[in-house]
């Protein structure tokens, strides 16, 4: 085998090695880029995720509280349904009372 064939064989064999450090370098830069990517979306996925949340939460919370708010109302028609129906009663159900008293009381 002649020199310059040598030669030619380590000159090729060096540049591989160059292309081959190359093109690892490429990848890792790659890879790097990627998961920068991947973090930026997952960060932004998160903040999505959050201010849906947030907005359902808050939703459900004003249902919530309109529905209280009905409650409390229907609450206080009922009580004062009840109040008026015992001050229109008031006389008979006193009246009643007195009588079962003094019925229970032998007089």
């Amino acid at each position: 085998m002649a020199i310059p064939e040598i030669e030619r064989i380590l000159s090729c064999d060096e540049s591989g090695r160059a292309a081959i450090e190359k093109a690892k370098e490429d990848a890792r830069q790659l890879l790097a880029g990627a998961e920068n990517e991947i973090e930026e979306f997952k960060k932004q996925a998160q903040k999505e995720i959050e201010e849906f949340k947030d907005k359902e939460i808050a939703a459900i919370l004003q249902e919530a509280d309109r529905k209280a708010g009905e409650i409390e109302e229907d609450a206080r028609a009922y009580c004062e349904n009840l109040k008026r129906l015992f001050a229109s009663r008031e006389e008979e159900l006193a009246s009643e009372f007195i009588k079962r008293f003094y019925h229970e009381a032998g007089m």
